[in-house]
């Protein structure tokens, strides 16, 4: 029978993610960003929200959106045909 060998390593899983994360958060401050995740099932009406509210804050925000789909851009150019900056994240 084989001994157990057991790895000691005092750190946990996300540890990384968190520290990049607070570093993430600290330089935007910094710059002066401010990020808003939205997320929700598909047809919920993030888009529409989105579209509202970057036309309401336009003109007192620099806004743009980074669109994360499977396959599609559909969202990411319906931003760019409302006159809002849009990159678009393919996920896969």
């Amino acid at each position: 029978m084989r001994e157990l060998k057991i790895i000691d390593v005092n750190a946990g899983v996300f540890d990384a993610g968190r520290r990049l994360a607070e570093e993430t958060r600290t330089e935007n401050r910094a710059r002066g960003l401010y990020l808003v995740n939205l997320m929700a099932s598909p047809g919920a009406g993030k888009t529409s929200v989105l579209l509202r509210t970057a036309k309401t804050l336009r003109n007192r925000f620099s806004i743009g959106v980074m669109e994360a789909d499977i396959d599609a851009s559909v969202d990411a150019e319906t931003m760019l045909c409302a006159g809002i900056r849009a990159i678009q994240v393919h996920t896969g």
